[in-house]
């Protein structure tokens, strides 16, 4: 088979057609390398003049070369965001979000949201939630600057557009780091006004902030990214019929919005064992399921295939937690081809680790990761 742009590539896997190869999309929010380890990678790589790594989760101001090195056929289009501040508390430094003015703690290089740090834990109806002060200002320009250029570069490149809203297309992310988790659980039952009104808030600003960006950046995506995080190792956080209840009709207002907006296909993050919510996903609109979190509950390649093959494409998939970390290289081959055999037959299948890279990975073994995954991504597979 000739060989193909990684858009034309991207476009038959995710229609669940063989292309001439399997898509490599290393280079997401949540398909990358976390900052605290990402200058030890460059620096082994012989990488010398990359910047500070940016990011929440996982670096998203990734040096050129070390794409390239990778094989990666993405690039990221992100949304800009207001700055943020440090704030001195009893807790110690919190960075507070320009966006959604939730709170954020540095934990051993990462971020977290604690509940107790929540600004809108103590609210009590929907009063307290109109009194917040920190919503969205949908026409600070920090969001929408030198976007439209950014994202027609990335297209004349013919590379995939991964287009990523952060903030403004993840309201489940929003709303536990405005409430807390344990609250954001419990308000459907204890209190659904407040909910109601809380979750419709959040979509209505981001909305707004979508349809303006889309508005210069969708006819140049291949792919925009949306997140919700609501599964754990063992099993889902909450039930689907929970879900079609008290979250789809809210992810589905984005949805709909931005399908008028661009002829991209819609991928959702959630991480950990959520099989049992993919029907669920794929009544909201989602076609691509990221990051497969191989390890978990029911999220066995060969199970995700069989069950929803047809359905969703994958993006993700290779281990992080036992076998990118721990494995020997040979060990490390052998489960990227076995995963490519599983998952890219026929289609459906972006190549990634299962979440970003952590610290406990060897740099060689991240390229002997994505060197194997370029080696045995060839289609027609041949995988005896």
């Amino acid at each position: 088979m000739s060989q193909m742009t990684p858009r034309e590539r991207f476009w038959k896997v995710v229609n669940h057609e063989e292309a001439d190869r399997v898509p490599n999309f290393f280079g997401g929010t949540n398909s990358s390398i976390v900052p605290s380890h990402y200058k030890t990678v460059c620096d082994e790589l012989g990488i010398v003049d990359s910047r500070i790594p940016v990011g929440d989760f996982g670096t998203v101001n990734l040096h050129r070369d070390i794409k390239e090195r990778f094989h990666s056929d993405v690039e990221l289009l992100l949304l800009g965001s207001p700055r943020r501040k440090t704030i001195a508390s009893a807790e110690g430094d919190l960075v507070q979000d320009g966006m959604w003015g939730f709170m954020m703690k540095e934990v051993g290089g990462y971020r977290t949201f604690p509940d107790n740090i929540t600004p809108l834990r103590q609210a009590k109806s929907v009063k307290d939630i109109e009194e917040y002060s920190m919503w969205p200002d949908p026409d600070d320009p920090v969001y929408y600057n030198k976007q439209k250029e950014r994202a027609l570069k990335f297209f004349d490149s013919g590379k995939v557009v991964l287009g990523e809203g952060s903030y403004a297309t993840a309201p489940f992310f929003v709303y536990p780091w405005l409430r807390g988790v344990d609250q954001w659980m419990m308000d459907p039952y204890k209190n659904p006004d407040l909910y109601h009104h809380l979750c419709q808030k959040i979509v209505d600003y981001s909305k707004v902030i979508m349809e303006r960006w889309l508005a210069d950046v969708g006819p140049y995506l291949d792919v925009l990214c949306f997140y919700n995080d609501i599964a754990m190792q063992n099993g889902p956080m909450v039930s689907l019929n929970h879900y079609r209840k008290w979250v789809l009709p809210y992810e589905k207002q984005l949805t709909d919005l931005a399908r008028k907006m661009t002829k991209a296909k819609f991928s959702t993050h959630c991480c950990g064992s959520c099989f049992d919510l993919i029907p669920g996903f794929i009544e909201c609109g989602y076609e691509i399921l990221n990051p497969v979190q191989t390890r978990a509950k029911n999220m066995e390649p060969w199970r995700l295939k069989k069950t929803y093959g047809d359905r969703i494409t994958f993006y993700g998939g290779l281990d992080i937690q036992r076998l990118l970390p721990f494995g020997t290289p040979e060990e490390v081959r052998a489960g990227v081809k076995q995963l490519i055999k599983e998952l890219a037959t026929g289609g459906g299948f972006l190549f990634s680790t299962s979440h970003n890279i952590e610290p406990d990975s060897s740099a060689s073994n991240i390229v002997t990761m994505f060197d194997a995954a370029y080696e045995f991504g060839e289609y027609p597979l041949q995988m005896d």
